[in-house]
């Protein structure tokens, strides 16, 4: 992947000067291309953002949910006895 390469940019290109491609599919030349180190993503950093996605939006296992589902059911009997009327 191009250091330049930027899909947000006009034709994909932070360049200013780069020609624009018009076939992505075809072989092309760019005098401007440089190689983005931070393109590669290893796999396991990839499954550590995975558990921390997990973690975020609470996507948990079959047992785990049974398990704050009683929690739920605990904390829900506490506050309908604290504001009993």
């Amino acid at each position: 992947m191009c250091l330049y390469f930027d899909t947000a940019a006009p034709q994909q290109c932070r360049e200013p000067v780069a020609d624009n491609v018009s076939d992505k599919q075809c072989a092309n030349f760019c005098g401007y291309f440089q190689i983005n180190p931070q393109a590669y993503t290893d796999p396991s950093d990839q499954a550590a953002d995975s558990q921390q996605l997990d973690a975020l939006f609470g996507d948990e296992t079959p047992g785990e949910a049974a398990e704050a589902s009683a929690s739920e059911d605990e904390s829900g009997k506490q506050l309908d006895q604290l504001f009993k009327k």
